[in-house]
């Protein structure tokens, strides 16, 4: 992540809260009683991925505001699985190119 303003805009904006705390190279968003982080890499550190991405799992009911939400600012959509009965998920990449997963993983 380079441009830590562009990131935070997009995950305001998406998870529809504020940051709890924010600084430059740092922000954080209290959902519920999980957090999720923002860090700015600019240690000069080149990162190929662990093929690990963050999940986000909703009732059905739930996932299409949060899809239609991240899509209007700019998310893409990278797999389509929510129609596949085994995957019923989706991963979409924010306008920086970070992949997370949307899913109803549980009935």
């Amino acid at each position: 992540m380079k441009d830590m303003e562009r990131a935070t805009a997009f995950w305001e904006t998406v998870l529809d809260c504020s940051p709890s705390r924010k600084s430059e190279r740092w922000t954080e968003f209290s959902l519920g009683e999980v957090r999720f982080a923002l860090l700015l890499n600019d240690f000069g550190d080149e990162f190929a991925g662990s093929g690990c991405v963050p999940v986000f799992e909703f009732d059905v009911s739930e996932l299409h505001t949060f899809l239609n939400r991240a899509k209007a600012h700019g998310a893409t959509v990278v797999l389509d699985g929510l129609n596949n009965e085994t995957m019923k998920s989706m991963v979409l990449a924010s306008p920086d190119g970070h992949e997370f997963e949307l899913c109803i993983c549980h009935d």
